[in-house]
């Protein structure tokens, strides 16, 4: 596996933390800025489109109140009657078009943008005034159409110039029935001057869109008169900014209120004109992005660079400490995590230290146990071969407690000179029955023995010669110093995983402070005193570890129990 620094993988951390978290925040704050710009955006084309669309309903407004005035007045009224009831001489006719031309002139004001206005009699007679002499008057709508209309104002377009008529049917004020309509004329640029005018900051074009959804006025003069894409109407049921496409542009349309003659403004924006702020933002956003990473990049370097120096420094230890340099340590700098694996690191090589050191000197001391067992075997058989001779003729004179006693001893004596390290429970027990055996004859019914023992352990091994001195310590310090008879409980349980064994008297017992010195002896290297006792505390703690270590418990005129515990195992190196 190829070798990746610490350092390494916290600064790939690190910088993966920080883009992301930087380009989520980033991210963020656009989409928040995105929605709160379009809202401000919408509100302020509303905004402007609305005061449009109010200075275009006052011109109209203007317009409809110029025809009110017109078609209410008594003299426009009375004339009309007079030509549509009777036939005139030319000279009444020229009475009845000054009088009629008179009335016009006083109720209506001609500006620049104004072409004609002219009132028809029923039977055809026009009356008219003109900015221009000699040209013709533009029609925009028939007869039928506009008493058809009754009463209401007629708008539309008309001529090659596009110019805007408007008509309106008048009404016998008395019956009324039509008689006669208006005809006005006004140059496109009349309304053409405030949609072109009108734009904002975002604005490309604005669109005057008639009822037929033709395009009345407009910034681009050319589209005057042509269908507009979409369907107005639909824009104004659904509100709203829409998006569309108008010359092969990607475009938002606004549409504002409908006016009173069923015109709407519409504001048209291109799409990357309405963007290009925030795409500068986009930018200026970027740029700021890409100089903190730089910046929190260069910081991660030296903080980096500080952390992953203890770390290097533990790791040449350790390197130096498995090549065998024993007294390497680490020189602890901080207080952090790896200040603390620096002072675990010192801890456990001490620890391996003393280890090594204690394992050597417990070679020895196997060694130097293993030369005292051999002393011990000098002419074993030469011994026990003659305690059989013994027992043979102890029992040739028919003295059968002097052969079952030295029967016993010599079984005993072989026990204790086999060179088997390991032997099962029931070999142990054998032999210790055989020690109690000797010990009966020698103490009488002063002492009895109680056994309580799992059957199902009896083919587990344990260290060869291991209850007996138990048991001898209980007899010789317990019970033989008491006057009254006593009692030794030999318990061998089965607990799961572990063998438990304890060995209880109800002898004169031992008090804290006789435990203690009791436990300092075991301890000792050099103690001469509790030898037996000694003997099995080492063993089992050098074959099984601590947890087997000998427990003492007692009080004074009490007893005492001394228990320990081993792990099963049938089977075991000899």
């Amino acid at each position: 596996m190829k070798f990746i620094s610490v350092r390494a993988k916290m600064l790939l951390a690190f910088t993966i933390v920080s883009t992301i978290c930087s380009v989520g925040i980033s991210l963020l704050a656009l989409i928040v800025f995105w929605q709160g710009f379009e809202r401000v955006t919408s509100a302020y084309l509303r905004d402007v489109t609305d005061q449009s669309t109010n200075n275009l309903n006052m011109m109209i407004e203007d317009i409809e109140n110029m025809n009110i005035q017109i078609l209410s007045s008594s003299i426009i009224q009375e004339q009309l009657r007079k030509v549509d009831s009777e036939e005139l001489s030319a000279f009444q006719q020229r009475s009845v078009r000054q009088t009629i031309n008179s009335e016009l002139e006083r109720c209506t004001f001609f500006g620049a943008d104004s072409l004609a206005l002219s009132i028809i009699s029923l039977n055809g007679y026009e009356y008219t005034l003109k900015q221009i002499t000699g040209k013709q008057i533009e029609h925009a709508f028939s007869e039928e159409e506009i008493y058809e209309a009754n009463g209401s104002t007629l708008w539309k377009l008309t001529g090659e110039n596009h110019h805007i008529c408007i008509a309106k049917a008048i009404l016998d004020l008395v019956t009324m029935r039509p008689i006669g309509y208006i005809n006005i004329v006004y140059k496109n640029e009349y309304f053409g001057e405030i949609v072109e005018k009108h734009s904002s900051e975002y604005s490309s074009i604005s669109y005057l869109i008639g009822e037929d959804n033709a395009v009345i006025s407009s910034g681009k003069r050319e589209e005057i008169g042509k269908v507009f894409p979409y369907n107005i109407r639909d824009f104004s049921e659904s509100g709203g900014v829409r998006r569309g496409i108008i010359d092969n542009e990607n475009v938002f349309l606004y549409p504002g209120q409908e006016m009173q003659n069923g015109w709407t403004l519409v504001e048209v924006i291109e799409v990357k004109e309405f963007y290009k702020n925030i795409y500068n933002i986009i930018a200026v956003i970027t740029g700021i992005l890409a100089v903190f990473l730089l910046f929190g990049l260069l910081v991660i370097l030296f903080i980096t660079k500080r952390m992953a120096e203890p770390a290097r420094s533990l790791l040449h230890s350790m390197q130096l400490f498995g090549q065998g340099k024993l007294s390497q340590r680490v020189d602890v700098t901080t207080k952090d995590e790896l200040g603390m694996i620096g002072h675990e690191y010192n801890r456990m090589a001490d620890n391996v230290e003393n280890l090594i050191k204690q394992v050597y000197e417990m070679e020895i001391m196997q060694k130097q146990s293993e030369i005292d067992f051999l002393q011990m075997q000098i002419n074993p058989h030469f011994l026990y071969n003659t305690l059989d001779t013994i027992g043979w003729l102890a029992f040739a004179n028919e003295n059968e407690k002097i052969s079952e006693l030295v029967v016993a001893l010599a079984e005993l004596l072989r026990a204790m000179v086999k060179r088997d390290r390991f032997i099962r429970i029931e070999e142990e027990l054998h032999m210790v029955k055989d020690y109690l055996l000797i010990q009966k004859y020698r103490f009488g019914e002063r002492i009895s023995v109680t056994y309580e023992i799992d059957e199902t352990i009896m083919q587990y091994q344990i260290p060869n010669f291991i209850l007996q001195p138990l048991i001898e310590n209980a007899i010789i310090h317990g019970l033989e110093p008491k006057i009254t008879k006593g009692t030794i409980l030999i318990k061998i349980k089965d607990r799961g995983q572990w063998i438990c064994f304890c060995i209880e008297d109800d002898g004169i017992g031992m008090s804290s402070e006789e435990i203690n010195k009791l436990y300092e002896q075991c301890n000792s290297e050099t103690a001469k005193n509790g030898i037996g006792l000694k003997n099995v505390y080492r063993r089992l703690i050098l074959c099984y570890g601590e947890e087997s270590r000998v427990q003492i418990e007692s009080k004074k005129e009490s007893g005492m129990k001394i228990c320990f515990k081993i792990p099963k195992e049938k089977e075991r190196r000899k």
